[in-house]
């Protein structure tokens, strides 16, 4: 009797499939904070444009019967090309047909933690793309900069909150007498692997809080849902090729989606500065001729300077930044405002310094052609 291949001796890419999505989302340590947006899966394009609402600012103290300022509610757009992320795996006939383990299931899982691990370093590497004035510099993590840092946030400090931080700042953290363990709490946690809360932030632990070189920060944050929006192009694909002269099959999995800061109001960012980045991209501080023989420089107000640093400048010929981190400036001068004219004196370049208040001491440095009047 003739042989006949059964369904049950090959690999369905539908079967794989819904495998693969029954699986999506289990290793994202962001999901739970981030807003999935399907409405543009099937549109063409890859460069897609979206709302990004920008903060109001924090509150401020007002006098009995004084004026309340009132913030502008602003949503810029942002661009944001769309990244595909594919990841494939080989199986052996012997290996399929063997019957030790599920080879196929196994396969759907790994699938599915590969493309959970692309896009969840792609959510945190919008967390590093925050506005400066959303960050709130601190020595070391600490109850009391949580507490300060939460100011930013407003009226509006109630509600799910989550910091993520390493296991360094945990075990600063849980020695504080503010600190309540996971265990303790009695509430719905956002994240099941939360280890605590302090100042009602659940504490969730992840490797990808570190020091970064090319910032010169290390960075841990506090996120309310919302903050990120993860849009998808197109749902999980997943295609299974035969290779009859090798006895094997190779399941090619990929998905094609893009994430973004949605609201940086919902995203504070508590930042050790641990060298001196020299900005590569403006971010929207601009040099434009100013009176006789002067420039202004504009700095936005996402770029306005954090609490305890300003912005100062030096005039130079060379165009290379000559601050040092950790060493105070000498004869810088405080930048004063939008419309301020600086004399350059000649001199052919602006260099705009982030620095502490205090100490003069660098974190950011940005090159600007003297363009004067």
């Amino acid at each position: 009797m003739d042989q006949v291949t059964m369904k049950s001796n090959l690999i369905i890419p539908q079967v794989i499939s819904d495998l693969v999505d029954s699986h999506l989302g289990e290793g994202l340590s962001l999901l739970p904070l981030t807003q999935t947006d399907d409405s543009l899966t099937g549109k063409p394009g890859d460069t897609l444009q979206f709302p990004a609402f920008r903060s109001i600012g924090k509150a401020e103290a007002v006098a009995e019967n004084g004026l309340v300022s009132a913030g502008v509610l602003s949503a810029d757009t942002v661009s944001v090309t769309v990244k595909k992320y594919a990841k494939a795996v080989r199986i052996t006939d012997e290996a399929r047909l063997s019957g030790l383990g599920d080879p196929l299931h196994e396969a759907s899982r790994q699938l599915a933690r590969s493309i959970d691990l692309a896009v969840d370093e792609a959510l945190f590497d919008t967390l590093k793309t925050a506005p400066l004035n959303r960050r709130v510099p601190v020595n070391a993590l600490s109850s009391e900069a949580i507490a300060l840092a939460l100011t930013l946030f407003g009226e509006d400090q109630e509600g799910d909150k989550v910091l993520l931080t390493d296991a360094q700042g945990f075990a600063l953290l849980r020695m504080d007498p503010d600190y309540l363990r996971g265990s303790d709490l009695g509430q719905q946690m956002v994240f099941s692997g939360a280890v605590g809360q302090i100042w009602g932030c659940q504490i969730v632990l992840s490797g990808k809080v570190k020091p970064d070189a090319a910032l010169g920060e290390k960075q841990h944050y506090i996120l309310k849902p919302g903050a990120l929006r993860l849009v998808n192009k197109t749902g999980t694909l997943v295609e299974v090729e035969r290779e009859p002269e090798y006895m094997r099959d190779t399941i090619y999995c990929s998905k094609h989606c893009a994430a973004y800061l949605y609201d940086a109001g919902r995203l504070i960012v508590l930042t050790q500065f641990t060298g001196l980045q020299v900005l590569q991209d403006s971010m929207g501080i601009a040099a434009e001729p100013g009176g006789a023989g002067a420039v202004r420089v504009s700095i936005p107000a996402a770029m306005q300077a954090p609490q305890g640093y300003k912005w100062v400048y030096l005039l130079a010929d060379t165009p290379e930044p000559a601050g040092v981190f950790g060493t105070a400036l000498t004869g810088s001068r405080d930048w004063a405002g939008d419309q301020a004219d600086i004399l350059t004196g000649g001199k052919g370049y602006v260099h705009l310094y982030l620095a502490g208040a205090a100490d003069l001491k660098p974190v950011k440095a940005l090159s600007l052609v003297a363009i004067s009047g």
